[in-house]
């Protein structure tokens, strides 16, 4: 079978979407050949049944511009496909839907994010199945949502020594946005280091502004970074290449997320699968802290609760972050594994093209 994948990057190192490359390898051994088509693309070394379609050259076109090439390249395309995935963006499947109904190409349309617009409802009316990452990922009740989990690169994404070293690392990773509640986290840190004093800890937020938070967030948060005293403390690292996390988790004694319920946090997963003793406020790891320990839910935004839970994590000691490294990364596998995800995937767009 042909597939038509459509997604946003093709970029083995961006810190959002990097993943997605193992997705289309993965995807490649299941599918005759893979056309994708992506905004820009960083010229990765892909199976030889994989063609890449980059909207955006070197230098830039205009919106109209890049939408007319879109329509060139399926027009191109058009007898060469018998599915389409598409990834991330209802957009996509508004923009892939005049060709898919013309060709008879079923859609299946990959989303996890909280929001609802009308773009979304209409893309699930026009695709055959949703597939997301957990029932809070897709918010629209439909018949057509397939629940696969959330496809973690286990193999890269695993247990170090995971040995603490001094000072101690509190670990988040996310884009730098309000709804990821990193106010709070800083306010949780004023209290640990006026309660526990003696603790040596440094933060690291990695993450980058990617155009969704107010303008100038950053210097926000900076500002009041350095307002509390926690200038030699708080890092606002910025975005790292995907290929790089991996090392940020290994040196961190303790990762948290305090984005409230939604979607479930790919970061989140990734740290877990790390074997880093973790502390979210999402209801939607419930069912994950019920399976495993080091990872620790707490339903609060009260600062002293959440200084009280990060200094118990950092506190953890080196033999028994090793026995809950092990059980996070077989939890991370077994649910949310790239390798079966991608069976299941692939399996779910064949039975809508068959």
């Amino acid at each position: 079978m042909r597939l038509l994948y459509i997604t946003y990057k093709v970029d083995s190192g961006n810190s959002l979407v990097g993943h997605v490359v193992g997705w289309i390898r993965g995807l490649s051994e299941n599918f005759s050949r893979i056309e994708v088509i992506c905004l820009t693309y960083s010229g990765e070394n892909l199976p030889e049944n994989v063609h890449v379609y980059p909207l955006v050259e070197e230098g830039g076109i205009s919106r109209f511009r890049r939408t007319i090439k879109f329509f060139q390249i399926v027009w191109k395309l058009r007898d060469s496909v018998q599915a389409v995935f598409c990834q991330f963006s209802p957009e996509y499947v508004l923009g892939i839907a005049p060709f898919a109904i013309w060709r008879s190409w079923p859609i299946v349309l990959w989303y996890t994010h909280r929001h609802v617009s009308w773009r979304l409802r209409f893309a699930t009316l026009l695709s055959k199945c949703v597939v997301t990452a957990s029932p809070e990922s897709f918010r629209i009740k439909s018949k057509k949502t397939t629940i696969i989990g959330h496809g973690i690169n286990t193999d890269q994404f695993k247990p170090g020594l995971n040995v603490v070293d001094i000072p101690s690392v509190i670990l988040s990773v996310g884009r730098l946005s309000p709804i990821k509640n990193y106010e709070l986290l800083i306010d949780a840190v004023v209290c640990l280091r006026e309660t526990y004093g003696k603790e040596s800890l440094v933060v690291r937020i990695v993450g980058g502004d990617e155009g969704n938070a107010p303008q100038g967030y950053r210097s926000i948060l900076q500002a009041r970074i350095d307002e509390s005293g926690l200038g030699n403390i708080v890092k606002l690292v910025g975005p790292i290449p995907f290929g790089q996390i991996v090392g940020e988790y290994a040196s961190a004694s303790a990762h948290v997320n305090l984005c409230v319920t939604g979607g479930m946090d790919k970061a989140v997963l990734e740290g877990m699968a790390c074997g880093v003793p973790t502390l979210v406020r999402n209801e939607s790891f419930a069912s994950m802290a019920t399976v495993t320990s080091g990872l620790e839910l707490l339903n609060s935004d009260d600062v002293n609760l959440i200084a009280e839970q990060l200094l118990k994590l950092i506190r953890i000691s080196d033999g028994d972050r090793k026995l809950i490294a092990t059980g996070m990364w077989e939890a991370v596998d077994h649910f949310h594994g790239q390798e079966k995800f991608l069976l299941v995937l692939a399996e779910t767009i064949h039975q809508f093209a068959d």
